[in-house]
């Protein structure tokens, strides 16, 4: 121990270094919020979903949902039809869009004589009259397939169905989050006065995800910095020995979030977690230190090679508990390494590192300061000799005295609590939504019920049918099946809002054509 401490400053140095490298890196920290992220690459749903995305392209399933309302009247309205038109122009020129949806852009089957006719469900030249929303009505009312996704029943409320041409990981590119944010901005923009606009999907979440998580980091961490910092001026009252224990914690927060771009891997939304747990948990360790360092030197004059073994008697004293606390911690957080899901085994991985680097300080860079400080000024040692128990600490050394003394009752009311504790692990419900992380009164959860009262929701499930032949595929009985299964997915199971398959365009037209 003598020997590693016999230049502290060369010890100081180092950790500086190692932490301005890693500070570096901070910039290199790229947000994962992909739900997709947690599921390993070997299991079932992840090959299927790859599966699918050779088949029909990457971009199946990037949608993002705008939902317009019309709280007075409805979506007939001339006004409105001509900016809705100019929006999905807009929405098209935006180069991630690869289709923009809606009633004047879906096309509309019809029939005459022998032949099949595609046109638009609403012409070009349409201009509001009540012979044209009449004709509207009844082309919307003529095909299932347009109500519950493109038009609500009471015709008050119409969606535009935006599919993206990117890859469900490029959600996360700066480039794709600044063209989200481009069509949110224009929905608002364009409707102001005409709609109430909600906006939903998978894009929309990503984005909002981002924008919470920068958020939290930046308002969590110096919030739990200045709790800490309070409590450690309130304990010990002198600044130099509030600084040691922040010190360290920022320096296994450095370390930690560092290393993360180094390994290749992402900040996902658990691991915004991660320097808030680290800075409360990490300063246990030093405050350990300083308590005892404070403890012990309290009253005594040294000189400065009497504080050089001072320090280390102290770090003697303290080093096995410190060490049985941060590998009970680590213990813990190591539990998190064999989880299945893969941002939570990441953040058993760094949150153990950052303990570790919290350990490191703790007992090399404290008593490595400490040494480079020395002794107390004989002014202070004096003033601690004179210095007596606050009132504070009187009270609460009675009080944590007398609950020493009621060992049954503490053993009682334990009792009660974990018997309690263990019911309410039976009530715990797992739920996965992340639209559930945010409350209730926000933009995304009030777009999200918009979307799922009004339309087929906004959540998105695939379902690929796969025939050795294109005739077994076209058969007659495996198009019967096809259109059972939507029916009974639609009436018997519930939250499913709205089932649309190539079946439908079958069926339109064969009704067309033995009308």
């Amino acid at each position: 121990m003598e020997k590693f401490f016999k230049r502290p400053w060369v010890v100081v140095g180092a950790i500086a270094v190692i932490t301005a490298f890693f500070a570096l890196q901070l910039p290199r920290v790229e947000l994962d919020n992909d739900a997709t992220g947690f599921i390993p690459e070997d299991n079932e749903a992840y090959l299927i979903s790859e599966h699918l995305e050779e088949v029909y392209g990457e971009d199946e399933g990037v949608v993002m949902f705008v939902g317009l309302e019309r709280k007075q009247g409805t979506v007939f309205d001339q006004a409105f039809l001509s900016r809705l038109r100019e929006f999905t122009d807009a929405v098209e020129d935006i180069s991630i869009v690869e289709e923009a949806a809606s009633i004047l852009t879906m096309p509309y089957i019809t029939g005459k004589d022998d032949s099949i006719i595609v046109a638009d469900l609403v012409d070009d030249d349409f201009t509001g009259t009540p012979a044209e929303i009449a004709e509207l009505k009844r082309r919307l009312s003529s095909w299932d397939l347009y109500k519950g996704q493109l038009v609500s029943d009471n015709f008050s409320a119409t969606q535009v169905i935006i599919n993206l041409n990117i890859a469900t990981e490029d959600l996360m590119r700066d480039d794709v989050n600044a063209d989200v944010a481009n069509i949110r901005k224009t929905a608002n923009t364009m409707f102001d006065g005409l709609a109430t606009v909600y906006l939903a999907g998978q894009p929309v979440m990503t984005d909002t995800t981002n924008n919470a998580m920068m958020t939290d980091l930046t308002v969590l961490i110096p919030l739990v910095l200045v709790v800490i910092l309070a409590v450690l001026l309130f304990s010990f009252r002198r600044w130099t020995f509030v600084a040691l224990p922040l010190l360290t914690v920022v320096v296994a927060v450095i370390w930690a979030m560092g290393a993360m771009p180094l390994l290749g891997f992402k900040m996902s939304f658990m691991m915004v977690i991660l320097p808030i747990i680290l800075i409360a948990v990490g300063s246990a360790y030093s405050i350990h230190v300083v308590s005892h360092y404070l403890d012990a030197v309290k009253g005594q004059t040294l000189s400065r090679d009497e504080h050089r073994e001072f320090v280390f008697s102290v770090l003697r004293k303290v080093l096995k508990p410190v060490l049985l606390a941060a590998l009970t911690t680590m213990a813990g957080f190591v539990s998190f390494c064999f989880t299945y899901l893969v941002p939570m085994r990441s953040f058993g991985y760094f949150s153990c590192f950052g303990v570790a680097v919290a350990l490191l300080a703790a007992i090399t860079l404290i008593p490595a300061l400490l040494l480079i400080r020395g002794p107390e000024k004989e002014r202070v040692v004096k003033k601690a000799k004179e210095k007596k128990l606050s009132r504070l600490d009187t009270a609460l050394g009675d009080i944590f005295t007398a609950i020493a003394g009621k060992k049954a009752a503490v053993l009682a009311i334990t009792a009660v609590v974990l018997a309690v504790s263990i019911y309410g692990l039976s009530k715990v419900v797992v739920d996965s939504s992340m639209v559930e992380f945010f409350s209730d009164d926000s933009d995304i959860s009030r777009s999200d019920r918009f979307i799922r009262e009004y339309f087929g929701g906004s959540t998105q499930l695939t379902l690929s049918v796969e025939a050795d032949t294109t005739e077994a595929l076209l058969n007659p009985r495996t198009l019967t099946a096809l259109d059972d299964l939507a029916v009974y997915l639609t009436e018997r199971v519930p939250h499913v809002g709205k089932v649309a398959g190539f079946t439908d365009m079958i069926k339109r037209m064969n009704q067309l054509f033995n009308r």
